[in-house]
């Protein structure tokens, strides 16, 4: 009986960073630090930017598992070493913590709870490194427990025993109990506050406290210093830092605030919601006084050059690692009639440039009246405005909006359904045009609807008041209409015969009140909205600038490659659009952008006189 044949792997699965071996991580990443050196060098950082963005594979790239193989040396040779502690999946943010909100000491065991956690991931880190077990080793990891470890925990509080090593002619063993002696100390901080759930009262709690200048920091000073480490710097990176609770966030905001980073540089990555920048002692910690911060979208929304080169890289690894010998382009191929049609286009504003030309050379009217001439035949004469089709490399990545993780998961979905469409003999050597247009218009579908039904139907914490779950509902259908107006208006730019038809951002020409912030901010923290700053209208100083995600573009039929106009906007006419979402659109379509805006170019949202 004939075997089935093997099914040719998925080369755009996405996969989890912390779960990927070594060597497979090594080969999947594309070097970024050019970009951002600093969460590569010494020193704290804050690496900002929405899920998907490559933050944690940059961690997973800094650890030292990573790092030996690509330097091909031993521990101690390397420039630095790298822990990861991340926060997503642990029980640091307990519900229960928060009967502790303002009474018994609630920073000191919070403060001891996060650090225990941390230096246990520090020694499970090391112990997974089969460090050389020479008699020097050992004789210093064994001083290390004794006269640091231990010594430090009596100092805050500690009157237990040290469990023995398994074995005690290993190194590994002995860092293994050193980790298992954090892990138990985090543990009784888990028990304690579980119990609490069962009590009116709050009982004392009677284990050690540990904190950073107390006990973690003089622990990481000493363990430099083993002969198996490396003279650099330890870096602690604390990723998904938003699932901290308040307390937690103030107290690693306090530890940034140390400056340590010569011997500790703790590098925090957060998905834009992080909770405060106030330290415990109620001072803030600013950029780059304390730290440096960095913006991953910031730069990617922005630079087409530099995200389109990352991922033509990116994609070019990913198909040689699944043998496939295809270039990023062929691979997702165009739709060639509809590009030779739009080329047509632009040959016709090319000839007729010297009489009705609107910018400095043909090749400038080419760019940017092509594509947004060729979907407005589309919609009008043709009635085939569902017919664009939203395929090629190029146009995926600016589809993806600078988030690799949009470009990696629509393409997984894509190669899926070409296999599918294929004989069970033949592999996957192209993306089809139809499944690549298909894939892409399903997700902007459910972005805009089942993903708004999702965020409608969150549940708040239980324990926030009435009022406040009511109000925070109103700001996300209030985003949602948000969301409709900015595509509607957009379109009907684009199908104008304004000067600049491809417009996808706002900026204010007033300054936004508190509701109208909240609500572009919820539209920053589920990814509809990227926030970036622009000159503002009199030249002096800046103003935020609000990108619409390009991942809609197929949704409200907009041309995807547009990074050039952005419409000024005023407070009053945004909070006109979110009460009347479907009157104000139709005000726009009857009237037209151009009539509809006359008075001042580019200034949509002014008021008509």
């Amino acid at each position: 009986m004939p075997t089935n044949p093997q099914v040719q792997p998925n080369p755009f699965t996405v996969q989890t960073p912390e779960d990927l071996e070594a060597r497979d991580a090594i080969e999947l990443f594309v070097d970024v630090f050019t970009d951002f050196a600093k969460v590569r060098d010494v020193g704290h950082c804050m690496v900002n930017g929405p899920r998907g963005c490559g933050k944690s594979m940059m961690f997973r790239y800094l650890l030292p598992d990573c790092q030996r193989l690509i330097h091909r040396c031993s521990l101690g040779e390397l420039p630095f070493v790298a822990v990861l502690a991340s926060i997503k999946n642990t029980d640091l943010n307990l519900t229960e913590l928060k009967r502790l909100i303002q009474r018994h000491a609630d920073i000191v065991l919070n403060e001891h709870f996060l650090t225990t956690y941390v230096a246990s991931r520090i020694f499970h880190t090391l112990a997974k490194l089969e460090i050389e077990s020479s008699g020097k080793n050992l004789k210093a990891i064994r001083a290390f427990i004794e006269e640091v470890f231990v010594s430090r925990l009596r100092l805050n509080g500690w009157s237990g025993s040290l469990r023995k090593p398994r074995t005690r002619t290993s190194v590994t063993s002995y860092l293994v109990s050193i980790r298992e002696m954090c892990d138990a100390l985090y543990a009784e901080v888990i028990s304690y506050v579980k119990h609490l759930s069962f009590s009116k009262e709050i009982d004392r709690y009677e284990g050690p406290l540990c904190g950073y200048l107390d006990f973690l920091y003089p622990l990481l000073e000493e363990a430099r210093k083993l002969p198996f480490m490396p003279n650099g710097p330890i870096y602690l990176l604390m990723d998904d830092a938003d699932y901290l609770n308040l307390v937690q966030t103030k107290i690693l905001n306090s530890w940034i605030s140390t400056r340590t980073s010569a011997c500790v540089s703790i590098k925090v990555s957060t998905q834009l919601r992080y909770k405060t920048f106030a330290t415990v002692s109620r001072t803030p910690i600013a950029s780059p006084h304390d730290y440096h911060e960095i913006n991953i979208t910031d730069l990617y929304t922005t630079s087409r050059s530099k995200y389109l080169l990352r991922v033509r890289e990116i994609v070019k690894k990913r198909l040689r690692l699944a043998g496939i010998q295809a270039s990023p382009d062929s691979f997702f191929p165009c739709d060639e009639q509809q590009e030779m049609e739009i080329k047509k286009i632009g040959e016709e504003i090319r000839a007729t440039w010297m009489s009705s030309g609107r910018g400095f050379r043909p090749s400038d009217d080419v760019t940017r009246y092509a594509r947004p001439t060729y979907i407005s035949r589309l919609a009008g004469r043709r009635k085939a405005g569902s017919t664009y089709s939203y395929s090629g490399f190029d146009q995926l990545v600016h589809i993806s909006s600078g988030l690799i993780r949009y470009f990696l998961e629509p393409a997984a979905i894509m190669f899926n359904d070409q296999q599918s469409k294929e004989s069970s003999a033949t592999s996957v050597i192209r993306i089809e045009p139809g499944v690549q247009d298909s894939t892409i218009r399903n997700i902007a579908n459910s972005l805009m609807m089942d993903e708004f039904e999702k965020i409608f139907k969150e549940r708040e914490d239980q324990a926030e008041i009435a009022n406040l779950r009511d109000k925070r509902l109103k700001r996300k259908r209030d985003l949602h209409k948000l969301i409709r107006v900015l595509g509607g208006v957009f379109r009907q730019k684009l199908l104008s015969d304004d000067s600049e038809r491809r417009v996808f951002s706002i900026a204010f020409s007033d300054t936004p009140d508190l509701e109208i912030t909240a609500i572009l901010t919820l539209g920053v923290q589920y990814g509809y909205l990227h926030r970036s700053t622009i000159g503002n209208k009199d030249g002096t100083g800046r103003t935020a600038l609000y990108v619409l995600t390009r991942r809609l573009a197929p949704y409200f039929g907009l041309d995807p490659t547009s990074f050039a106009g952005y419409l000024f906007v005023t407070n009053e006419r945004i909070r006109e659009a979110i009460e009347n979402p479907d009157g104000f659109l139709r005000r726009v379509r009857d009237r037209g952008p151009g009539k509809f805006f006359e008075e001042r170019q580019l200034q949509l949202f002014e008021r008509e006189r």
